[in-house]
């Protein structure tokens, strides 16, 4: 009767307790998915920086002579950067490798004339953008000794402050020459007198003209011919830069 009565208990307590199982399996996802015990939040974008507004107009003019094309290399560059930009002023020059027009005439003698179409579209484009600062980008093809710019402005120490903040980068021509103009370091300042002969004659630059119509100071900029062009590029867009922190930043 008690091994009855045991067998009886027994069955009944495997009944309630039930048949023994595995452990559930893990996740797969778990499994394989760090512990998130602290839930990473996205980075949040940066917001665009604005673009740098200039309180003075600096600008800059290409391709005068077609045989000295570094300066039109850098326009879609220096426009990118917010300088004011013409050119090519020669497009039949830059096209040919040409110094001069199709007609033979060096452009950059004959600012004073506005019957050539070139000059008028010059003279029209600084009219709707008055400029407070122009550069006039050459190359020398004569052998300079180094970078050098021509200054009309006498008044203006702007090409100086160049030179000087270029120094370090740039061996200047010690003894730059524009016709019978001598300059030094680096640096020609045609004087009142010599200006005022050009303009008596109608016989100038582009550069020439800007200071005489506008009365702001302006530089050609010239860089030696035999440097490689990526070289002269860059020195075009060292100076354009570095002239208009200059002139942003005052006297």
């Amino acid at each position: 009767m008690k091994t009855c009565l045991l067998l009886a208990l027994t069955l009944v307590l495997g009944a309630c307790v039930g048949p023994a199982r595995s452990p559930a399996p893990e996740s797969p996802v778990a499994a394989c998915s760090p512990a998130l015990e602290a839930t990473e939040q996205p980075q949040e974008k940066a917001p665009e920086k604005a673009p740098r507004k200039f309180t003075r107009r600096v600008v800059v003019t290409t391709g005068v002579h077609g045989n000295e094309p570094s300066g039109y290399l850098v326009q879609e560059t220096l426009s990118a950067d917010g300088f004011v930009v013409f050119g090519p002023c020669n497009p039949w020059g830059i096209q040919n490798n040409k110094r001069e027009m199709e007609d033979g005439r060096d452009l950059n003698r004959l600012f004073g004339d506005a019957t050539v179409a070139q000059v008028k579209a010059v003279h029209d484009f600084l009219s709707a953008n008055r400029p407070d600062l122009l550069l006039d980008l050459h190359e020398d093809p004569t052998g300079a000794k180094g970078p050098y710019l021509i200054q009309n402005g006498p008044k203006s120490d702007i090409g100086r402050r160049i030179i000087e903040a270029l120094r370090d980068e740039y061996a200047w021509d010690p003894a730059p020459a524009w016709g019978p103009v001598k300059g030094e370091d680096g640096l020609i300042k045609p004087t009142s007198q010599m200006l005022a002969w050009q303009k008596s004659f109608k016989v100038y630059s582009l550069a020439a003209y800007a200071y005489f119509e506008y009365g702001v100071p302006t530089l050609t900029v010239e860089v030696p011919g035999e440097w490689d062009m990526e070289r002269k590029k860059a020195y075009q867009l060292k100076v354009c830069r570095v002239a208009r922190e200059l002139l942003e930043s005052g006297p």
